[in-house]
């Protein structure tokens, strides 16, 4: 009764601030990308469209309330960390000059870094058999993804995506800042990459440095084959455990119009 009570209270707190900040992220998140991808700019990316047809409203319907769902869940878990934070759980400041800006700039990037890792690791978890029906199923069923596929989940799996950033902030100090500003980046980079149509250039994927992040046709790949191509902003998790598409290099210079590179070893065509 007594945790009842305090659970109550804590939620009539922070209930209000969590679903806005939840809410309005995802929301301004997930319709912009769609209006700039799949309106503004529809004409001119429609020969970068990774996979035809476009999913129906139906499919769009169904991740706007599975969206609605993950929206509560992150709600309702936000209001432990609020209150986690309030008691000193959690490392969050709010004083830049306790670390200065030079750490607040390179936090936003050791989180990136600490997400794509934890990503990679639960998303294959959850992949395997025993656990794919009851963590992962709902967002495959988008199997050609929008924008709004973002959000689609279970409710475990919405649960283990939110807990990225308390437990970052329960090993390493991160300024309120650098946790809006990374969220922020995080709805956009996750709208996009569900898009369905390539932005990167051509040469993207062959380049020894762009490469090493990942691409639309690179999390599009994983939806159309349900296995392989698990990273979330960067490759090399892929390539070190052998999990990257063999065919992903083919896959995204088809869709950008390049031509894929000639063997090194290729014979000069013949002048006869």
């Amino acid at each position: 009764m007594e945790f009842l009570d305090w659970f109550i209270g804590a939620v009539a707190r922070r209930a209000p601030t969590s679903i806005q900040i939840e809410g309005i992220r995802y929301l301004v998140g997930t319709i912009g990308v769609f209006l700039l991808i799949w309106v503004v700019f529809e004409k001119r990316l429609r020969a970068r469209k990774i996979r035809k047809p476009t999913p129906r409203s139906r499919q769009i319907r169904r991740e706007l309330a599975y969206s609605a769902l993950t929206i509560f869940i992150f709600m309702l878990m936000g209001v432990f960390v609020y209150e986690g934070a309030a008691s000193g759980v959690f490392k969050f400041y709010s004083n830049v000059g306790d670390y200065g800006w030079g750490y607040l700039a390179f936090s936003i990037i050791l989180l990136a870094l600490f997400h794509d890792a934890y990503f990679y690791w639960t998303h294959r978890l959850i992949h395997h058999p025993k656990l794919f029906r009851f963590f992962h199923v709902v967002h495959h069923r988008s199997h050609n993804p929008t924008p709004f596929t973002a959000y689609s989940f279970n409710p475990g799996e919405a649960a283990i995506n939110f807990l990225v950033i308390p437990l970052f902030a329960f090993i390493v100090p991160v300024h309120d800042i650098a946790t809006i500003t990374y969220m922020w980046l995080m709805i956009v980079r996750n709208a996009i990459g569900h898009s369905g149509y390539e932005l990167m250039s051509k040469g993207w994927t062959r380049h020894p440095l762009l490469g090493l992040s990942t691409t639309v046709t690179h999390h599009d790949m994983h939806h159309e084959k349900i296995t392989g191509n698990y990273g979330l902003y960067f490759t090399w998790w892929d390539r070190l455990m052998g999990t990257e598409h063999s065919d992903y290099f083919e896959r995204f210079d088809k869709v950008v119009g390049a031509e894929a590179p000639k063997p090194s070893n290729a014979l000069p065509a013949s002048s006869s």
